[in-house]
Order: C-alpha cells, then structure tokens, then sequence
C-alpha cells in the first residue's frame, strides 16, 4: 500500500508541475552550419536533463522547458539570438554558447542585462579571468579551462616521474593555447621541455621526430587535431619508443597505426587527459551514458554530458532560489555545491569557476580506459 500511495504521489506531483507555467531556461549553441552537430549534442544533453526533471515534478512544482537559440558560431547571429532570449522569451538564465567567439561577444550583453550565464562549453581560461572578481558576475564557467587541464595533466605525468617532454601541437587557436598551458604547468613542476615545435602545413614528420629524438625527452606531449593521423603513422614508422600523452584522440590514433602495431603494444604507454569520458566506471556517468543512448541511440559527447550537468545545476539553482528570478539564480549559482558525476562538485570560485576532477585514460588489456583521475 506504501509503494502504491508513494507511487500515485509522484504521478499526481509530475501533473501538478506540467499544468503550471513552465520556467524557461534559454540554451544558445551552433544549430546551423558545418558544426551543427556539435551543437545538437549539446541540445541533446539539455533536452534529457530537463525530460529527467520534469518527469519527478519539476521545478517549483513547475515544469522547466527550453528556448532553443541557433548562434551557427557567428557573433554577428549570436548576439541578436541571446537578446531575442532576454528580451523576447524573457528567460532568467542562459546556458551557451559552445562557439569561442559567440560566448565572448555575448557576454557583455547578459552583464548589461543581469542575466546568469553558465559557459558549459567554452573552455577557455580568459573566460575565468574575465567572470566573478575579473568583472563579469553574471558569467559562471563549469568546464575545465586550458590552464585547468594542463595542471592536471603535468600533476599526473609528475607522479609518473617524468622529467622532461617535449610539446608537440596543431597551429590552430585551440591547440596552442593548450600549448602555452601545458610548458607553463611543466615549468612551474619543475619538468624540462626539450622541444615546443608547430606543426605547419607541409610539415615532414618524419623529419620532426628525428628533431624531437635528439633532446631524448621522457615523453612527448601532443596537442594534435588535423595531424592526427600523419603523426601516428610517422610515429610507427619511425619505431622510437618514447611514450605518447597530452589530449589524445584514441580513436583516430588507433585507426592511423597498423593493427599489427597496436598488437605489439605499440601504443601501451599512451595517456592522454580527458575532462569527460563514458569509459568512467562511476554510478552518475554510467546513468547518464544509459539514458543518453536509450534517448537517442548515440554515444554521448563531452559537450553533451557537461550541457546535461549544467542544465540540473541551473535547476538547482532556481530550487534553492525559490525563485525564477534572474538576480536570486545569480545568487544560488555563486553559492552552488552541487556534486558532479564525475565526483567533486560545481562550488564556484572567486572567478564563478567551478573545478571537477581531470581523468587521464590509458591502455588496459589493450583497450582504452581512465587509469587515473586529477
């Protein structure tokens, strides 16, 4: 009888919440354009988090729903977006906007309009600098920045005894920041850098690990996205030894080498870190992986999963608030201590900056998996 009374409970508490006025929650991200699939996973991780907590009751006895605003990673589009959210759709929070240059231009419209903005996405470490003390209090970053992952990468390769890498990374804005990140944590370990090499177009790779060989370093450190798959295939090619880590992409490292290669356990001592995988054995991700995919039979993305944990940090927020107001959701984002799946929680700092755990994932039994978390 319990079961049964506590079960028409929750049904009768889930319809009292659909049938009062929804709360809105505005959600900018790249709908359009040759990126629109990164900001679909985003989209998608929003969209379960706000299915999960309408379905136990909402919000405030109210139902959450999202305003959707297409930005298509062009400042010109996102901005009017955001406004149109604040000014038409009159929402009291923002969770956006995925595309570097979008977060940035909008930025200083939810200043002027004191509206909260959570940067789940954006990983740059000026959008730290410039929130909370750096100015802008109604920016709250949740994900990991450059300087935060490169700490923790060096912290990791430190308790490995590593003396001394060399870093290797694309040209591009991303990739060098994370290369300015990462000789600045190893300096400040006391860990030698014996090369910092950019690759260029053209680049002979062959060549460049010759360089790389000459000042004999105990790892080589790669912040590579389009050359990927030429590095590891010059990597085996070239047969030296040395182990591999930085932000490595195991899929496409795996497809560039030789099955025969991978066999010999010539990628065992690969690491590489990580601010989200779903190969982590933890209740809250092995939960969120399961319903992600029996939702959209996908595996879900980092901007998925950390779209998905700041869609329930901004309900929490107006929980504890009390109120869908934007100033009190302001208030309850600075005085968060939501817990994170990954572990740790979303507690801001002085710069509305959250830190959650970094995950360095290995080879176990051949196959990629977390093998230490930071």
């Amino acid at each position: 009888m319990t079961r049964i009374f506590l079960f028409a409970s929750v049904l009768l508490a889930a319809a009292s919440a659909q049938a009062a006025e929804p709360i809105r929650i505005g959600l900018t991200t790249i709908l359009s354009g040759p990126m629109y699939d990164r900001g679909q996973s985003e989209q998608y991780g929003a969209q379960l988090a706000v299915d999960r907590i309408n379905a136990s009751g909402g919000v405030l006895g109210r139902p959450l729903e999202l305003f959707y605003a297409d930005n298509a990673c062009k400042p010109e589009i996102g901005v009017p977006a955001t406004k149109r959210l604040i000014d038409t759709e009159h929402v009291p929070v923002i969770i956006g906007a995925l595309c570097t240059p979008v977060t940035h231009a909008i930025m200083p419209v939810v200043a002027e309009a004191k509206v909260p903005l959570v940067i789940a996405t954006s990983a740059g470490q000026d959008f730290v600098d410039a929130s909370g003390a750096g100015g802008n209090a109604y920016a709250f970053k949740t994900i990991p920045s450059e300087v935060d992952i490169a700490r923790g990468l060096i912290r990791y390769l430190a308790s490995q005894k590593v003396k001394s890498i060399a870093v290797v990374a694309d040209s591009g804005a991303f990739q060098q920041a994370n290369a300015k990140a990462m000789a600045k944590a190893a300096e400040d370990a006391g860990i030698k850098i014996t090369n910092q090499e950019t690759i260029a177009e053209g680049t002979d790779f062959s060549a460049l690990l010759d360089k790389l060989k000459a000042g004999a370093p105990d790892r080589l450190l790669l912040l590579l996205v389009p050359s990927t798959p030429a590095f590891f295939k010059a990597y085996e090619a070239k047969g030296w030894k040395v182990p591999l880590t930085g932000r490595i992409d195991f899929n496409a490292a795996n497809a560039a080498v030789s099955p025969q290669f991978r066999e010999r356990g010539g990628l065992a001592e690969t690491t590489g870190v990580v601010v989200f995988t779903p190969l982590l054995d933890r209740p809250g991700v092995k939960d969120f992986v399961a319903a992600y995919q029996a939702h959209y039979g996908l595996m879900p993305t980092q901007r998925s999963f950390f779209v998905f944990e700041a869609t329930n940090l901004v309900a929490d927020a107006i929980r504890r608030a009390g109120q869908a107001d934007p100033a009190a959701i302001t208030a309850a984002l600075k005085s968060t201590s939501m817990p994170s799946a990954l572990g740790g929680t979303y507690a801001a700092d002085d710069h509305n900056h959250a830190h959650t755990p970094l995950l360095i994932v290995g080879y176990k039994e051949g196959k990629p998996a977390v093998v230490a978390a930071e």
